[in-house]
């Protein structure tokens, strides 16, 4: 059986804002803001065995998981399940890169899934919104990249 990648739109119903400040990249954004973005989304539904994102592929949908669960698997290996308030392709609606791992719906699932495309025109309309979430991606590739307080330290520095 083939699994479909977008799921079944259905209308949108009353979204708790609240659910997308769950996602790290959405975090520092005010309440219109965030109400801005839901209305860009769609509700969308998802039978067990669709695929949300493929790893690999060049991604184009946000989902923010409102009901059910998914798999999560890289490299083969299921790594973790995610089930409500929980983002599924940030990397996609940000930069449309390719996924970093299959995702994978093993019950009835709805998400608030949000396409690229809808995305970028409520990031013309708001451009503060993009301004909040290149903070937050900043903030993120900070910790990443300076894992300890003496990495930015010149070398003879960060040893003594």
């Amino acid at each position: 059986m083939m699994a479909t990648a977008c799921g079944k739109m259905v209308a949108v119903a009353t979204v708790d804002t609240e659910m997308l400040r769950r996602a790290s990249v959405f975090s520092a954004l005010s309440a219109d803001q965030l109400a801005t973005l839901a209305e860009a989304a769609s509700v969308t539904e998802h039978p067990p065995d669709d695929l949300l994102t493929e790893e690999g592929v060049l991604g184009h949908r946000f989902h923010l998981i409102l009901e059910g669960k998914a798999s999560v698997v890289r490299g083969g290996e299921e790594i973790e399940t995610l089930g409500p308030g929980e983002p599924v392709g940030e990397v996609g609606l940000l930069g449309g890169g390719p996924s970093t791992a299959d995702v994978r719906c093993v019950e009835p699932t709805r998400c608030l899934t949000l396409r690229r495309e809808d995305f970028w025109e409520a990031l013309e309309r708001q451009p503060s919104i993009a301004l909040r979430i290149l903070e937050v991606v900043c903030r993120r590739l900070e910790r990443e990249l300076r894992p300890t307080p003496q990495a930015n330290l010149p070398p003879d520095r960060a040893q003594g």
